[in-house]
């Protein structure tokens, strides 16, 4: 049976939270064993409920019932659509029937071609934009749209006399946290989720976050809670998560991380890669190690996740059938995706009868925004040639980290 919450928020606005224990991969790629959670609101006025997104289609009879434990379907005069994605509207269209269709959508015009595209109905649907209101039984809700964070009609809610910021996917995290708010958890234990929550959903539109926060400044946006559609809500400091987000989104290095990652078929990249994390650890780094061995796969999100903060990388691959070994050109290119700042980094390539991971993956990395400070690549075992060649490129990786 799903876990399910139903808690007053602040009077007579709830949520609706379901943990999702089942999900592996959220969007079928980024490796979640922490789960998840969907968060919905609603808001009870004595001239009908307005109803804040939804979950996933999969707790379809478990929402209907959470709602209507609550409200009458029929008296659901409103649902505010912030994003679109299947995670939050999967549960649209039943609601809709069985609310007779009475209930208007709102949310961003582009919004209204993806409810027809993704299930095929028409509802009544009303189109927001920027600074526009809906005042319902003495309640006021202000509207703004929050483009690419992370789809293109993202949008928030902000109920000015509560000071409630309500975020859809923005501020959101992965994980099923114990505790509702953020007075109720250990929050720096928290924090990696949202950010690898960050960096999968959002990544791609990073410069977007910093715009966006700016833009809800603007309308006079402060608030004294902050309620996204997962994982933790915030109200003791809720600023917190807002400098987390724009942190991330500028890539804020921890001081004395540096992310090392490598792919080894056969552990000949790993014994290079040992070289390299002792040397770093002599020149007092802390090296976070992620790998993909014939034993053991690091997840794609914990390696992207573990970039955003980290000073600089030391990467790893091998020459595969006269191409980058799969995986290697994989993890390179999703960072170049996601996690593209401006870091030192370090490649080392090692080949069996020629080489082509070196060249190919240099030139990757030349392309972005990368700060490629050596390319050390080598055949076969470690010689002590190699050996000086790994100590020469983590003393040019330190020069570019100090300069």
């Amino acid at each position: 049976m799903a876990e399910i919450t139903v808690q007053e928020m602040a009077k007579d606005l709830y949520l609706l939270k379901v943990a999702d224990t089942h999900v592996r991969y959220f969007e079928a790629i980024w490796e979640i064993p922490e789960g998840i959670t969907y968060n919905a609101y609603l808001l009870k006025t004595h001239e009908g409920a307005v109803l804040f997104d939804g979950w996933k289609k999969t707790y379809e009879k478990e929402f209907i019932e959470t709602l209507s434990g609550l409200v009458p379907l029929e008296e659901i005069r409103h649902i505010v659509i912030h994003h679109m994605e299947p995670d939050h509207s999967g549960t649209l269209p039943k609601i809709l029937e069985l609310n007779g269709n009475k209930a208007v959508v709102w949310g961003h015009p582009f919004s209204k071609r993806l409810i027809e595209g993704l299930y095929g109905i028409s509802p009544e649907f009303k189109a927001v934009k920027d600074g526009n209101t809906l005042e319902i039984g003495g309640r006021k809700l202000v509207f703004v749209q929050a483009p690419w964070l992370h789809w293109p009609e993202t949008m928030v809610t902000y109920m000015p006399a509560e000071g409630v910021l309500l975020t859809g996917d923005i501020f959101g995290g992965y994980s099923i946290p114990y505790g509702t708010f953020d007075d109720e958890v250990d929050v720096e234990s928290y924090l990696p989720f949202a950010r690898k929550y960050t960096v999968t959903v959002i990544g791609h539109y990073k410069d977007k976050i910093a715009k966006n926060i700016e833009k809800l400044g603007k309308f006079g946006i402060e608030p004294k809670m902050i309620l996204p559609a997962h994982g933790l809500l915030w109200q003791m400091d809720p600023q917190r998560i807002v400098q987390a987000y724009l942190d991330w989104g500028k890539g804020k290095p921890q001081k004395g991380k540096v992310v090392v990652v490598y792919t080894s078929m056969y552990r000949f990249v790993e014994r290079a890669m040992k070289i390299a994390v002792e040397e770093l650890k002599a020149r007092g780094y802390m090296p976070v190690i992620h790998k993909i061995v014939d034993d053991y796969h690091s997840s794609l999100a914990d390696i992207l996740s573990d970039v955003v903060d980290s000073e600089a990388i030391v990467f790893g691959a091998e020459t595969y059938e006269s191409e980058v070994f799969p995986y290697a050109e994989f993890i390179l290119n999703e960072m170049g995706k996601k996690v593209e700042y401006e870091k030192p980094l370090l490649l080392v390539a090692v080949f069996g009868w020629a080489a082509a991971a070196g060249k190919k993956l240099r030139s990757t990395i030349e392309e972005s925004s990368f700060n490629l400070v050596d390319v050390v690549e080598f055949k076969g075992i470690v010689t002590p040639e190699s050996d000086a060649k790994i100590k020469s490129g983590i003393k040019e990786l330190n020069a570019a980290v100090r300069s």
